[in-house]
């Protein structure tokens, strides 16, 4: 079959309808918008107001894809908005009840947009194969963004739409967001990425700087990763799990190693056994990677307008909202890409319940205060749309942040919404970089040590790893990305540092920077860095957490055995962060190299593909953390400003 370009030729019939629609349709579209719904979004009023269609979309190869449109029964036009998913478009059928409309897509539904979902190629009822993070061409072979640029143009000729369309999804569906934002459709006006995957091996779900996550991978996976036989609505069911009654820490320690589980699998699960035999980043996740699209795609003037969303505290996605933002915005036409970030778990800015409700949000005994979620729905997400999609309403704002504090929910005084800051880049401009060195005597300071070789050791031992976190339970544990960091401060394997009591609030506003001077007793380790908001009433508050794995220190593409006994440098980046560290709290800075099962162990000897390697050949090791005038171990914090609290 003839390959097509995802842009069609300037003289296609179907273009020409298309630029003749855009000319006659005025950039301000609300003469064909109803009256916006006062009050709440309810099921009965969705049922008078909303008609639902199931209809097979096809595309370019004649793959034909599931998808669910809910139209306003007004009669008018009005602009869509459309979610691309692998999850599914329950309710299935005469039901128009669905959830979404009235949570996720509350203000779209309350202001009549066309609503779109529709699932990928080759999940649920889309014909097709599905292909986990399927690589992009950009030269027309059909994949996700040429099935995006077929939807959207089919969508103009059968439905009642201004020409204007958006897309926006969160985690996966924020990813096929991305790909969207490639297509070129002239349509396409407005994506919003939010906490889009992005890079499955430097710092989303699968990997971290190639450490693999262990328990998220595994049980999502284990469903998620099967191969679908036929078209179906049902969702499958996990090949294996943790028992309901089980603990994974306990779970994972029993099975050991990864020839173990992947047993447990067998071949059901093709993506799991690519994995395994893909340990490094090479082409195979490089090709998988959409960053390196954004940067190539020369879209020009054809680049719709850009909104990435991220969490502070998203466990999964945290590094590929930060990375998507600032690719975009490297870019020559990166006049209208704007970033939101939060604080926020994984979708957490999107988990409204029903309309009216002023959600707060806690991870464990960490509170980020009330009404951000309600903001980021009413005040953020819609006016971005409605400014490029309906031409209402004020141009957003470049980058808005809305920082976390250390209280706990006792604390009614802090607001993510009063503190909100506006920038014109991100990271900000103004900031000062701040190196906190690491100290002799299990101190934090800003000065640098100047005595002679000093260090602190500890074993790790891979038959009792660091666990994650301080829980018991079948699941992994989202309240860890801000929980209590106590229990691992009174263990021998895990190095606590911390500073002298802050006198003033320490606004710290971007990456945090790892530099550690290591030797090892073996070949290969992990190195597990924490930042940390010690309150006055003793709760250490984990702000940051990332690793790096030791064979990846010099390049993460070509991995290379440390040497035993022999000083190496450690360097990387954690996620951004906008925190702020309050009077009367303290800096802490925790090292150690297992985080048990989150973080699959490290055999610690170098091997080709540590996946292959069997428990009885796991090693411990001695780790040696220096801090002299020589080598000097530090994380540099990005420092916007100080100042008494208010």
């Amino acid at each position: 079959m003839k390959k097509l370009h995802p842009f069609p030729s300037l003289h296609s019939p179907s273009l020409v309808l298309l630029f003749t629609i855009l000319l006659v349709i005025p950039f301000h579209s609300s003469c064909y918008k109803s009256t916006p719904l006062e009050g709440p979004v309810t099921p009965e009023w969705v049922k008078e107001n909303y008609e639902k269609r199931e209809v097979m979309i096809p595309v370019r190869d004649c793959v034909k894809l599931s998808t669910t449109i809910y139209e306003p029964r007004d009669g008018k036009k009005h602009p869509i908005i459309l979610s691309r998913t692998p999850y599914g478009l329950s309710p299935y059928g005469d039901s128009l009840y669905s959830r979404i409309l009235h949570t996720y897509m509350r203000e779209f539904t309350r202001n009549r947009y066309i609503i779109v979902l529709q699932s990928v190629r080759g999940t649920f009822l889309s014909e097709g194969e599905y292909e986990n993070i399927r690589p992009v061409s950009m030269d027309g072979t059909p994949d996700e963004v040429t099935d995006t640029y077929d939807t959207i143009e089919w969508l103009l000729h059968n439905t009642r739409s201004t020409g204007k369309v958006g897309v926006k999804g969160v985690s996966y569906p924020g990813f096929y967001s991305t790909l969207a934002s490639l297509c070129g459709h002239p349509a396409l006006r407005a994506v919003s990425p939010q906490a889009p995957v992005t890079d499955w091996w430097k710092g989303d779900d699968v990997h971290h700087n190639g450490v693999f996550m262990l328990s998220d991978m595994y049980s999502f996976g284990a469903s998620f990763f099967l191969h679908r036989d036929s078209l179906t609505t049902r969702w499958r069911r996990p090949v294996v799990s943790v028992p309901e009654d089980g603990d994974i820490y306990d779970w994972y320690l029993e099975k050991g190693d990864f020839p173990t589980l992947s047993s447990l699998l067998g071949d059901s699960l093709r993506f799991w056994n690519e994995a395994m035999a893909h340990p490094d980043y090479d082409g195979f996740w490089k090709r998988r990677s959409p960053l390196q699209h954004i940067r190539e795609s020369n879209l020009g003037r054809r680049q719709p307008a850009i909104l990435v969303v991220g969490g502070e505290f998203d466990a999964e996605d945290c590094w590929g909202a930060l990375e998507t933002f600032k690719t975009y915005a490297s870019q020559p036409y990166n006049r209208k890409v704007h970033f939101i970030l939060g604080p926020w778990p994984h979708g957490g800015w999107r988990e409204v319940g029903y309309p009216d409700r002023v959600e707060s949000y806690s991870l464990g005994e960490s509170h980020f205060g009330d009404g951000g979620v309600e903001y980021f729905v009413s005040e953020v997400e819609y006016p971005f749309f409605r400014y490029y999609l309906e031409g209402r309403g004020r141009r957003p704002h470049r980058v808005e942040i809305l920082p976390s504090v250390g209280v706990d929910s006792t604390d009614s005084s802090y607001s993510p919404v009063a503190l909100r800051k506006y920038y014109d880049c991100w990271p900000p401009e103004g900031t000062t970089e701040v190196n906190y060195y690491l100290r002799e005597d299990g101190g934090l300071s800003t000065e640098a040590p100047i005595g002679d070789m000093s260090c602190d050791r500890y074993i790790s031992d891979i038959s009792a790893p660091v666990p994650y976190m301080d829980t018991k339970g079948p699941n992994r544990d989202r309240n860890y990305m801000a929980s209590d960091q106590r229990f691992a401060d009174e263990r021998e394997d895990v190095l606590s540092y911390r500073s002298a009591t802050l006198s003033d609030t320490l606004k710290v506003e971007g990456p945090v920077s790892v530099h550690l001077e290591s030797a090892i007793s073996s070949t290969d380790a992990d190195f597990i860095v924490k930042l940390i908001d010690v309150r006055p009433d003793g709760y250490e508050m984990l702000v940051r957490m990332e690793c790096m794995r030791g064979r990846y220190r010099l390049d993460l593409s070509s991995p290379s055995p440390m040497t035993p006994g022999e000083i190496a440098t450690i360097e990387y980046d954690m996620p951004d962060v906008a925190h702020y560290f309050l009077p009367g709290h303290s800096l802490m800075v925790q090292v150690q190299s297992t985080c048990f099962p989150l973080m699959a162990v490290n055999p610690q000897f170098f091997q080709e593909n540590p996946y292959t390697v069997r428990k009885e050949e796991y090693r411990d090791c001695e780790v040696s953390i220096y801090h002299d005038s020589i080598h000097r171990s530090y994380v540099t914090l990005r420092v916007a400003s100080s100042g008494k609290k208010q």
